[in-house]
C-alpha cells in the first residue's frame, strides 16, 4: 500500500485522472478527512473538494505501481 498527495485544481484534470487509473488492476481510494471514495469512480471524485490537495492511497495489484506512478504524476502535489 501506497499513499501520495494528489490535486486536481479542474474538473478536466479530475476526469483524465479517473481515466488514466480506471485499467489498473489495483485499488483506489482518494481520502480527504473523514471522506473516502473510490478513485475509479468520476461520480466519487467529484463529490471532492477538487481544488484542494487530497490523499490517494493504493492498493497495488499485479506489480503495477512503476507503472501507476508514471501514470499518475501529472496529478501528484509538489
Amino acid at each position: 500500500m501506497k499513499t501520495v498527495t494528489i490535486k486536481f485544481g479542474s474538473v478536466d484534470n479530475a476526469t483524465s485522472f479517473v481515466k488514466a487509473i480506471e485499467d489498473f488492476e489495483s485499488h483506489f481510494d482518494l481520502i480527504y478527512g473523514q471522506y473516502v471514495v473510490d478513485a475509479k469512480s468520476l461520480l466519487g471524485v467529484m463529490t471532492m473538494d477538487i481544488r484542494n490537495k487530497v490523499d490517494l492511497r493504493i492498493m497495488e495489484r499485479e506489480n503495477e505501481m512503476p507503472t501507476i506512478m508514471e501514470a499518475i504524476s501529472p496529478y501528484i502535489a509538489a
